[in-house]
């Protein structure tokens, strides 16, 4: 199976609508992660358990959107590249990338979880949920760098047009969620931090099943140490 393609051999239009038609579920998905969290945790733990959860959605969407930012733009320099030929570029682009995505993704990882509190009280968090508020904000954010992770392999794979596998981790751990969900929440009575470690789980899941299959399959993630070289112009 050929895990490279250039969209301009064959017919475009098949292309494109093959190679969107992951990226509309993609999204689908990724928004399922927080829409089942807050299926549970309203129906098993309660309306203040699920307005707790709630008011960090903003702040965990801030995150998430701050590395698909970084994704997108590592993006759409390594399919520059690609469709150019130039393959050392692109080499080059996908370990430098991840040295820049993944370091940002740990930095707002340990600054998130350590000013979960700070940040719940600076976005007026009522005084009754910002216990639980601070402890899923914690949780949640302790996953930060495993979306940094999968939002870069799927950039990756995406600018060398496969953007199949990704989907495939995906749909795989948006399942995954919903099972751990049950389980941290309904049978281990884990609470609102049990629904954030589900997602946290779920998500490492799928950032580490699309990376292995990106290193073993793919002939770009077959590096040297050259093209593991940090360089500071790319």
């Amino acid at each position: 199976m050929t895990y490279t393609k250039k969209m301009t051999e064959g017919s475009e239009l098949k292309h494109i609508i093959l190679f969107t038609l992951p990226l509309f579920a993609g999204n689908v998905f990724q928004q399922l992660y927080n829409i089942v969290d807050s299926i549970i945790v309203g129906k098993f733990l309660g309306s203040d358990k699920l307005a707790a959860v709630g008011t960090t959605g903003s702040l965990t969407y801030l995150f998430s959107t701050l590395c698909i930012g970084l994704s997108v733009g590592a993006g759409i320099l390594i399919s520059q590249r690609f469709g150019a030929g130039m393959h050392k570029e692109v080499k080059k682009l996908i370990t430098n990338s991840a040295y820049v995505i993944l370091a940002f993704g740990a930095v707002v990882t340990v600054i998130s979880v350590a000013l979960a509190g700070l940040l719940m009280k600076m976005m007026n968090t009522p005084e009754n949920l910002l216990q639980d508020a601070t402890s899923y904000m914690r949780a949640a954010c302790s996953g930060t760098i495993c979306v940094a992770a999968y939002n870069w392999i799927n950039a990756v794979m995406r600018s060398l047009g496969d953007s199949r596998t990704p989907l495939i981790f995906l749909v795989v751990a948006s399942l995954l969620n919903v099972g751990l969900d049950l389980l941290f929440v309904v049978v281990f009575g884990w609470g609102v931090v049990g629904a954030a470690y589900a997602t946290v789980i779920s998500q490492g899941i799928s950032a580490a099943g699309s990376i292995i299959v990106g290193f073993r399959r793919n002939p770009y993630f077959r590096l040297t140490r050259e093209d593991a070289k940090p360089v500071g112009e790319v």
